[in-house]
């Protein structure tokens, strides 16, 4: 199983987004945000190595990961606008849980 599923296409737009804001390092960090309706949310930002993480080297990319994030959402896939229909990159995880929301007024 890999950590990181992404196809070329997306590894060089996630590249160029990172080049276009100014990122200033490829060291970087997926971590858990909380959950909204849509499921749990996730981001990525410059960081450092910490005890319990993983890493994972995609070609000039380092990310740092959880063990704990691992072990419960099984790894992450980021996909290309284009492979996300036109959605922009997206960040999701391998193994999403359910999501109890049978609907809001604020969906």
């Amino acid at each position: 199983m890999d950590i990181i599923e992404i196809s070329e296409e997306a590894y060089n737009e996630f590249k160029a987004y990172l080049n276009n804001s100014g990122v200033g390092s490829y060291n970087l960090r997926i971590g858990y945000v909380g959950k909204d309706c849509n499921g749990a949310i996730f981001n990525i930002e410059e960081s450092s190595e910490l005890p319990n993480d993983l890493v994972v080297e995609l070609n000039e990319l380092v990310l740092y990961i959880d063990e704990k994030l691992v072990n419960e959402y099984e790894g992450f896939i980021i996909l290309s606008n284009k492979e996300n229909n036109g959605e922009g990159l997206e960040l999701k995880p391998i193994k999403a849980p359910p999501n109890p929301c049978i609907g809001c007024s604020g969906c």
